[in-house]
Order: C-alpha cells, then sequence, then structure tokens
C-alpha cells in the first residue's frame, strides 16, 4: 500500500487507525493482533505498515519508533502512541471520539 492510497483512505473513512511496525519488533508482533482486534470491534479501518518496506510512510508522519499507532478521526491525526500502548487506552480514546460524531 503506497502513500497515496493511505492519504485517500484517511480522507475517505471517518477513523482510521495506522498501524507502523518494524520487522526487528517483537513488541510490534505482540500489539499487532490485539490493535486489529480492537479495529475489528469498533468497525474501524486498519492499516498495518511495516516502515522498512514503507519508509515514505514514516517520513510523511514523522514516525520515529516502532511500533507506532497514529488514529486519524474525519481526516485529522487525533491520537499518536509509540512504543509503549496499552490497548485499553486505544478503546477509550476511540469511544470518545465516536461519541463525539454522534
Amino acid at each position: 500500500m503506497n502513500l497515496d492510497v493511505i492519504n485517500n483512505i484517511i480522507k475517505e473513512e471517518d477513523i482510521v487507525i495506522l498501524y507502523i511496525k518494524s520487522h526487528s519488533c517483537n513488541v510490534c508482533v505482540e500489539l499487532l493482533p490485539k490493535v486489529q482486534d480492537i479495529a475489528e470491534k469498533e468497525k474501524i479501518k486498519f492499516i498495518p505498515i511495516q516502515i522498512e518496506d514503507h519508509r515514505e510512510v514514516g517520513a510523511e508522519f514523522h514516525v520515529f519508533s516502532a511500533p507506532t499507532i497514529i488514529m486519524f478521526v474525519m481526516g485529522k491525526e487525533s491520537y499518536r502512541q509509540g512504543r509503549f500502548l496499552v490497548p485499553s487506552e486505544l478503546t477509550s480514546t476511540i469511544h470518545k471520539y465516536k461519541n463525539l460524531m454522534l
């Protein structure tokens, strides 16, 4: 998935989670299914990206560590967490924005 496709998805979807991971990151591997499960349960578009394969994505979104989760709401970055993510915090943040959108 290239940067243009990602930017189009961010513009088109109400909420998008961009999950940036690295080949050499064990935390990335462990968190991926948890974050993906949250996105599926909340019916949110989920985009996993290998930073080594898509360096332009890291540059565009100023990502300096893995994993990094960026949540976009109505096309704007609304939440970012790098390295140490608490899944329950992500879920509560999603609920907060969903409630504001109602």
